[in-house]
């Protein structure tokens, strides 16, 4: 759960860091939560679904809404009989506040969050701000970590977050007010599981820690699933980084034979733009596009990333036009070079798949469109960390939290 200390300050950026480990998240009961929520002009972003009043509408819709978030990493049984029975189900998010944030917990969780608001949830953000005190690099500053989160709130602001229609939760408040809750569920999940199998878990979440586990590694993961059974929520939206946890919920639902279980979806997760071996340098600067890259990094990134002629399966370049350019534009398009033929769009995965695979498109060309795709989205964002003064406080004090020269 370290940052990396090797931050450097470029405008209004930080350098991007290395591969980040999982951090966590939290619970709750029949009581008033302590939220937050950030009232903002809403403006929608290119390429977001339009389910409006979806509580009166299509169960389909709604129904492919979470599909298309989780694919097949989503229960279809569970999922549809919660449909049915909630119009408007409640979906916590897990975030882990960090200083640098990549593409996917910017742009995708944009995309994500706002499909669930239009379908009709409740959505709340859990900010883990709590889990800090295990952070050296701010030295457990829990005042530091909320500055963070407030950054990562500030850059979803700038994507087009339907903000003013999700609550803002921060972890620390909530283990505050209801520890009496809290404590107990974390205490029975570290004495229904082993040592050896709270290893192995810590080990799936973070396959580059090197070396011994320390100890609070090895609770982490208690506080972890803890704080995902202790919200009332019948959903929940994670990363990857917390499906190990994510199971140990389901074990101590089955063994305390608890009802009303959330049904997590599990996101899609990007994969490395680098061929290997340099993707297993875990310090390689191009090895994910970032919220704060600018377009020397987006052109220095693509000119690095791995797109093999004629080769969709296991393709990173086809990935992010899967997963973040088809979904934000609703198409992709391609200039392709002299000689390569003319300019064409493509308004489905499938259809950029065949062409590709029969070599009617070159990986040169996609490339060049892919970064001019990731600039379009992401220029917006560097307008709004330039321009604003509030946006331009919180990289200045992102900077002293983490010792940016």
């Amino acid at each position: 759960m370290e940052a990396n200390a090797d931050y450097v300050r470029r405008g209004f950026r930080l350098a991007a860091p290395p591969l980040p480990d999982a951090t966590a998240a939290a619970l709750s009961s029949p009581r008033q939560h302590a939220v937050t929520t950030a009232k903002v002009p809403r403006r929608t972003a290119p390429g977001l679904f339009t389910f409006r009043d979806t509580v009166e509408g299509s169960f389909d819709l709604r129904f492919a809404a979470l599909k298309s978030i989780g694919e097949d990493r989503v229960n279809d049984r569970e999922l549809k009989l919660l449909l049915k029975k909630k119009h408007a189900p409640i979906c916590y998010v897990w975030c882990d506040p960090c200083p640098w944030m990549n593409i996917s917990q910017g742009i995708m969780k944009t995309l994500n969050i706002n499909k669930m608001v239009e379908s009709g949830f409740k959505v709340k953000i859990l900010m883990a701000d709590w889990f800090s005190q295990m952070n050296s690099e701010i030295s457990g500053n829990l005042n530091k970590m909320r500055t963070v989160g407030r950054y990562n709130i500030e850059m979803w602001k700038a994507t087009g977050m339907a903000l003013d229609k999700v609550d803002l939760v921060w972890l620390s408040d909530e283990i505050r007010r209801h520890g009496d809750e809290y404590w107990p569920i974390v205490m029975d999940i570290a004495r229904t599981n082993s040592v050896r199998r709270i290893k192995r878990f810590c080990g799936s979440r973070n396959p580059y820690a090197i070396g011994k586990l320390n100890v609070d590694e090895i609770f982490y993961i208690c506080l972890q699933c803890a704080s995902i059974l202790f919200q009332k929520a019948d959903i929940w939206l994670l990363g990857m980084e917390q499906h190990d946890a994510n199971l140990l919920a389901r074990q101590y639902y089955k063994h305390f034979k608890k009802k009303n279980k959330a049904i997590a979806v599990l996101d899609n997760m990007l994969p490395n733009l680098l061929q290997y071996p340099q993707m297993e340098n875990r310090r390689h600067p191009a090895w994910a596009i970032f919220m704060e890259d600018d377009k020397e990094d987006i052109c220095f990134k693509m000119e690095k990333a791995f797109c093999p002629p004629k080769l969709a399966e296991g393709n990173p370049c086809l990935e992010y036009i899967k997963y973040i350019i088809l979904p934000w534009f609703g198409m992709f398009e391609v200039v392709q070079k002299k000689g390569n033929g003319g300019k064409k769009t493509f308004l489905s995965m499938e259809e950029l798949t065949a062409d590709y695979e029969s070599g009617a498109l070159h990986p040169a060309d996609v490339k060049l469109a892919l970064e001019k795709s990731l600039n379009e989205i992401l220029q917006p964002v560097r307008d709004h960390f330039g321009r604003n003064g509030e946006a331009k406080d919180l990289v200045e004090a992102i900077g002293e939290c983490y010792g940016a020269d």
